[in-house]
């Protein structure tokens, strides 16, 4: 049963998960954090003409990654594609990975763009003595990994309420 979260709703309680390395491809770049929503769609449209200049098939599943946040400043953020194996990345692109390991994940679905999906899945981990793999510097909190998936083909389903995402942070 879905649980109210402000205005999304859990559709998968929070719960440890071990994962393997997943390789990605994107564009990894430092936004002032009040660009966000329009930055998110640029990085994917971009990403996915490079994909398709180069013929690369990707997972189909994007994602967005925060190496690190600054609350109401800065974003140093990852957009791009899951993908089967390691790509070679030219110009702005990045070749990268979600490292093995374990992490504290939440599935949720609605129109808050994360905020109480993320809020949750922290107060969650923090509640049950989960060390995050977090720690603080000048560009303000930095994770091993730290992102969201969206598990909804949101090229099939148009309404952005009913696209289902996963938080996932990488722990000590």
């Amino acid at each position: 049963m879905a649980k109210a979260l402000g205005n999304s709703v859990i559709v998968e309680n929070p719960k440890i998960e071990s994962k393997g390395t997943q390789f990605t491809i994107g564009i990894r770049k430092r936004i002032p954090s009040k660009t966000i929503a329009s930055a998110i769609p640029k990085f994917l449209k971009q990403t996915e003409k490079y994909l398709s200049m180069k013929g690369i098939q990707s997972s189909g599943s994007p994602f967005f990654r925060f190496h690190s946040i600054n609350m109401g400043v800065e974003y140093d953020l990852e957009v791009g594609f899951l993908c089967q194996s390691a790509i070679e990345a030219e110009g702005e692109f990045v070749a990268n990975t979600f490292p093995e390991g374990n992490y504290a994940t939440l599935k949720y679905a609605g129109k808050n763009r994360g905020y109480q999906g993320n809020k949750a899945l922290i107060e969650w981990a923090r509640s049950n003595q989960h060390e995050m793999d977090r720690w603080d510097t000048e560009l303000g909190d930095t994770f091993a990994c730290r992102y969201e998936v969206y598990l909804t083909d949101i090229t099939a389903e148009p309404d952005h309420t009913k696209w289902v995402k996963e938080v996932a942070i990488k722990l000590k």
